[in-house]
């Protein structure tokens, strides 16, 4: 009897269960990535995700519904947080990022600068075929010494330019060294790929200044007497290559326009 009696629930319309599904999802979504935001404003990604929470509380908002109100202003909180904080570290990030770029690129310009005019120390390596190459047993020929990498994209970009030059210039006249710290065995494989026809060395206990190197492909041009007259940083074209390859021997400098003028002694 009592059963018969009772009325049934009313069902709220099937339009305001969706309207309510949608902001509940957004207000949700807003604050989920708030969270987010903040926990991993540590790492880059914490400033986007804290953008797209902001954006979706702003949305849930601006349509005034009174469904997930709450929730969505804490996301949209939180999410302020996240973007404050990660806005900080990312700012942080690429800074720190773009000042070591800047002392690197320092430091290169002001070391080769230092070792232009220097007469080059006497290496003493052996190639893949086994063939010994001491540096002091090349003097007048011009070397290329080039120090790359298997896994250097700009170094694996300039391979044919040193091999075209390879195929240009009389061997007796200009002497190209290719040196990497990898095992002979993954350049042995690299050579017969791109077919190198120049000497390849693996060596990584070299003097000064080879062992001061800071980034790769870093290339020095030694004139006909051993000495030190360019070393270009990174990529470079053809044109670049060829042009520092047959440059004219580096000029020493002129002492007596060093020294000072004779003073006449006045007669008495």
């Amino acid at each position: 009897m009592q059963e018969q009696n009772e009325q049934p629930r009313p069902s709220l319309p099937i339009e305001i269960v969706r309207q309510m599904n949608i902001f509940f999802g957004l207000s949700i979504s807003s604050l989920v990535l708030g969270i987010m935001a903040i926990s991993l404003s540590i790492a880059v990604i914490g400033l986007p995700l804290g953008i797209i929470g902001l954006i979706l509380g702003i949305v849930c908002l601006a349509k005034r519904s009174p469904f997930g109100k709450g929730i969505a202003i804490w996301g949209l909180c939180l999410s302020i947080l996240g973007i404050t904080a990660g806005g900080f570290f990312t700012y942080k990030y690429y800074y720190k990022t773009y000042k070591t770029y800047q002392e690197m690129t320092s430091t290169k310009t002001e070391m080769s600068n230092e070792w232009v005019g220097q007469p080059s120390p006497d290496i003493n390596v052996t190639d893949l075929d086994g063939n010994t190459i001491k540096l002091s047993d090349l003097k007048g020929k011009r070397v290329i010494l080039d120090f790359w990498a298997t896994w250097c994209p700009p170094c694996k970009k300039e391979i044919p330019s040193f091999i075209e030059l390879r195929k240009e210039i009389d061997p007796n006249q200009l002497v190209i060294i290719g040196i990497s710290s990898e095992p002979e065995g993954i350049l042995k494989s690299f050579v017969k790929q791109n077919e190198i026809n120049y000497p390849i060395v693996s060596a990584d206990d070299l003097p000064a200044p080879y062992n001061k190197i800071v980034s790769i492909p870093t290339t020095f041009f030694l004139d006909r007497n051993g000495i030190i007259q360019e070393v270009l940083n990174g990529y470079h074209d053809y044109e670049s290559l060829h042009e520092n390859a047959v440059m004219s021997d580096y000029a020493e400098p002129n002492f007596q326009q060093l020294l000072p003028e004779p003073v006449e002694e006045g007669n008495d």
